[in-house]
């Protein structure tokens, strides 16, 4: 491998990447190296030799600066260019397959840093798309877990259920935030 196929290389795999965040995807490590393989970067790889090719790709990816990494869930290093998909996002398509943790990362953060109580709802819409069934298993995952401890919930005069984290938010200003929310939706 010369010092010339160092462009081309991170160009491809800048791509790859590029090409999942483009289609609301998060790509590990594994799946740009087969990409690299298959468009014939075989050799750049050091396929072959005693070169890894996935601990090359690897350092391909950590090299540039337009792409963010995310250690998911899975144990995964898994990669994202922002400018495409958000790390907010990111973080939200790897733990969907973990709704209770999504639910409660996002209650808490929410609570946290904006202060609010968010509507239960907003969980069935983009980018979340999780269906009631899995909202009310998530919820019910979330009242028996010890971890979760801290999220409540407040029903608005209206009964609108909105959600809150207790570590974040009095339940009495939590309640109050839910009203006006629910008012200003009321009247824009």
């Amino acid at each position: 491998m010369s010092e010339s196929d160092t462009p081309t290389l991170a160009q491809a795999a800048l791509a790859s990447v590029r090409g999942a965040s483009a289609e609301a995807r998060l790509i590990a490590a594994e799946e740009v190296l087969e990409q690299l393989l298959a468009r014939g970067f075989g050799e750049c790889l050091g396929t072959g030799t005693e070169t890894d090719p996935g601990q090359r790709v690897t350092a391909v990816l950590s090299g540039l600066p337009e792409i963010a990494s995310l250690a998911s869930l899975s144990g995964r290093t898994m990669y994202h260019d922002p400018a495409l998909l958000s790390r907010t996002y990111a973080r939200i398509l790897d733990r969907k397959d973990v709704p209770a943790m999504l639910m409660a990362e996002v209650i808490r953060s929410n609570s946290r840093d904006y202060p609010r109580p968010v509507l239960v709802e907003l969980f069935e819409a983009p980018p979340f798309d999780l269906a009631p069934a899995v909202i009310e298993a998530a919820l019910k995952t979330m009242a028996a877990g010890e971890e979760y401890r801290d999220i409540s919930f407040t029903t608005t005069s209206l009964g609108t259920v909105y959600l809150f984290s207790s570590l974040h938010l009095e339940r009495s200003y939590a309640a109050f935030l839910a009203e006006q929310d629910e008012a200003f939706a009321m009247n824009p």
